[in-house]
């Protein structure tokens, strides 16, 4: 299979496990709203349960998710790494990992999105506080929880779909 082939099946993945993570965001928002909804999570849990369960831990899980949506990018350009270079991605500097293998992948694709919101979301999150409300307060971003994620989701979309052999 050639390169260009191997790569759109990578990319096709990370859209694949990208509507996942919509997924399981569309679920909070849903159960964290104020009206109550019909959904039910395998009829285990009653709709106060459920709305109770993501009420509690609704930052958390924007955390989660945030750093599930940076790991999304981060295999994916691992993946793509060992496609051109037919050998597995080894991180030997201080970098970021994302910005690493974008340098070294940077003479075979285009790259045209950036990722620094997510990779410094992520890195407070993962650093600092597992709360995505603490990492906004720390760089600065007025946006709400559920207004910022719908963003990276976005943003991560154009990101995979931009990605293109030189």
């Amino acid at each position: 299979m050639s390169k260009k082939k191997e790569i759109k099946k990578l990319k096709d993945h990370a859209f694949a496990d990208l509507c996942l993570i919509e997924k399981e965001f569309q679920q909070i928002v849903k159960n964290t709203s104020n009206k109550s909804g019909t959904f039910k999570w395998l009829e285990l849990l009653s709709d106060y349960e459920l709305e109770e369960f993501y009420g509690r831990r609704r930052d958390r899980k924007y955390a989660t998710l945030t750093v599930e949506l940076y790991s999304l990018i981060e295999q994916l350009l691992k993946d793509i790494y060992k496609v051109i270079f037919k050998s597995k991605y080894r991180n030997k500097s201080d970098n970021n990992i994302i910005l690493d293998l974008e340098e070294q992948l940077g003479d075979n694709l285009i790259f045209k999105n950036n990722t620094k919101l997510l990779a410094n979301l992520r890195s407070c999150i993962v650093h600092e506080e597992f709360s995505l409300k603490a990492a906004r307060r720390k760089i600065n971003i007025k946006k709400k929880n559920r207004i910022l994620f719908k963003q990276l989701m976005k943003d991560v979309d154009l990101y995979i779909e931009n990605i293109k052999l030189k």
